[in-house]
């Protein structure tokens, strides 16, 4: 019995860990602000992914809806602008975890792309950092999944990232 209770205990601290260490960054940077209300985090769940990619809407190509079926969750965060540069600080203490892609800048607005891949190398999260300077207002959006090289090139080649 006493055997039995020991591996369970095990079991539940490995779990807990596991659960910990896979926290996107999104909700890291949620949860390290968490004593602030003003920030917003907004979480689309894969059902809810699985209903955007049903919808059928004019001017997507296929392609793309494919690359949004592979995405498992997307989480928005809204706060004040000021964050930008603790977000940004964030990912470059992590920078074993996750690595800039692109960044641009305008006159009212800056932003990055990061990606954090697995231990194959496969790109697995995306995480795109908007500060609009005339809102004051900073935009996350975390992408989780499997993301392929086309959905990034995508993403890349948006008129917002473009240097």
């Amino acid at each position: 019995m006493k055997r039995a209770l020991c591996l369970l205990t095990l079991f539940v601290a490995a779990l807990t860990v596991s659960a910990q260490r896979a926290q996107d960054f999104a909700m890291k940077f949620v949860s390290q602000h968490k004593a602030d209300s003003t920030i917003e985090c907004v979480t689309v769940s894969p059902k809810m992914m699985e209903q955007l990619v049903q919808q059928q809407v004019e001017g997507r190509s296929e392609n793309i809806m494919q690359a949004i079926a592979k995405l498992k969750s997307m989480r928005i965060v809204s706060a004040k602008a000021e964050y930008y540069e603790m977000a940004e600080q964030l990912l470059k203490k992590n920078a074993k975890r996750f690595q800039p892609q692109k960044d641009y800048e305008g006159e009212n607005a800056r932003g990055a792309i990061y990606t954090r891949k697995n231990r194959k190398g496969d790109t697995v999260e995306i995480i795109m950092l908007h500060q609009d300077t005339h809102k004051e207002r900073l935009t996350i959006v975390d992408l989780t999944g499997d993301i392929d090289e086309e959905f990034l090139c995508f993403l890349y080649n948006n008129k917002s990232f473009k240097n």
